[in-house]
């Protein structure tokens, strides 16, 4: 059988371990999220409280994004839809 989806390894640029935090405006506060989502995030981003100013990669890839093509303080690549479930 073939191996399809994520078969590369992500590749960070930071210190996986450190604490990683995004500012969100509308909750107007500093969050701490995982590396994949930290190396996505087109926005204010801190490592350990010191301001991080590095590459932001295409959510679940090592692909860069441009970051003026993709909408400030949210993830770059990540398309996810609320759905509801029959009933809701």
């Amino acid at each position: 059988m073939e191996k399809t989806g994520n078969t590369e390894k992500i590749k960070y640029d930071f210190n996986t371990a450190s604490n990683l935090e995004i500012w969100m405006p509308n909750l107007n506060g500093w969050y701490r999220v995982t590396s994949r989502e930290f190396r996505s995030f087109n926005g204010k981003r801190r490592i350990n409280g010191e301001p991080y100013h590095g590459s932001v990669f295409l959510y679940n890839t090592n692909k860069r994004a441009n970051k003026s093509k993709y909408e400030s303080n949210k993830m770059a690549g990540y398309n996810w839809t609320s759905t509801k479930r029959p009933g809701e």
